[in-house]
């Protein structure tokens, strides 16, 4: 993955992409407060519930995309596989992924400015 030739709306949608992912991770394992007794603070739930709103925004995005984008998108940047795995995942040819990577990544920066939360 070469950054320079990517825009700046594609790197922005990747990072909320692997924001999700780790959100995501962190919900499934209950991992939304943190429980060390290190004397009394007044506990801010909105900071718990921005996680699962995050998720929430994201997934309603992801699925706007083609199902195709979808998986492409995940498998690359969420379980981080190569691209020869991707393209025995998915069917196709390594060369079919170098120009279908970038083209789901502008449609996700476009869903995700649509939506406010690029």
């Amino acid at each position: 993955m070469i950054l320079s030739m990517m825009s700046s709306a594609e790197v922005l949608a990747i990072t909320r992409l692997r924001q999700w992912a780790v959100d995501r991770l962190a919900l499934r394992a209950s991992r939304t407060t943190d429980y060390k007794r290190t004397g009394w603070q007044a506990r801010d739930t909105r900071t718990f519930d921005a996680r699962l709103v995050r998720v929430l925004d994201f997934e309603r995005a992801l699925e706007r995309l083609p199902e195709d984008e979808q998986m492409l998108l995940v498998l690359t940047y969420r379980e981080r596989q190569c691209h020869q795995e991707v393209s025995k995942i998915l069917r196709c040819s390594v060369r079919k992924l170098y120009y279908t990577l970038p083209a789901a990544r502008k449609h996700l920066a476009e869903i995700l400015d649509r939506m406010d939360i690029l």
